[in-house]
């Protein structure tokens, strides 16, 4: 598969993670590219985007963790991004957190709920059974392949 074809299906991949299309495109940059730092100029040629869009996107990025950067030490003004790679294994961590607090609050929910929709209530525990299958599962390979990421936060 070709270098753009793969950054175009970060894009899409990405976009149904409800990113901004853009930000897509620079994670998958950032994953093809054998350079350690790409410059803002760097991924904008490559990206092909706004500087606004770009500016936009690396925010959303370096909020969730998963980009960060340096600044040149030539130049302290240049800032320098890459992928955190320990910052993209606690994004994945706080996602399984959170998957965890739904399906503590599936939970709660059928605590309160009558037996008038049964049809409902079959569904929330079929859901808590599944999340919690599923959790038990990430939860144990998070550990088994990024214990030391985890265990530093």
């Amino acid at each position: 598969m070709e270098r753009k074809t793969i950054i175009e299906k970060f894009e899409a991949v990405y976009v149904e993670d409800h990113y901004p299309p853009i930000a897509g495109r620079i994670l998958g940059l950032l994953f093809v590219t054998d350079k350690k730092y790409l410059t803002f100029q760097e991924i904008l040629e490559e990206v092909g985007s706004s500087k606004g869009a770009i500016s936009k996107a690396l925010k959303i990025l370096i909020d969730s963790g998963e980009v960060n950067f340096d600044y040149d030490v030539n130049n302290k003004r240049l800032r320098l991004f890459y992928l955190d790679t320990d910052g993209v294994i606690r994004h994945i961590n706080n996602i399984v957190e959170a998957y965890k607090m739904q399906t503590e609050l599936f939970k709660e929910t059928l605590k309160i709920r009558s037996d008038e929709n049964e049809e409902m209530n079959k569904f929330i525990k079929k859901t808590i059974v599944f999340n919690s299958e599923v959790l038990e599962l990430m939860q144990e390979q998070l550990k088994k392949h990024y214990k030391d990421i985890i265990d530093k936060n």
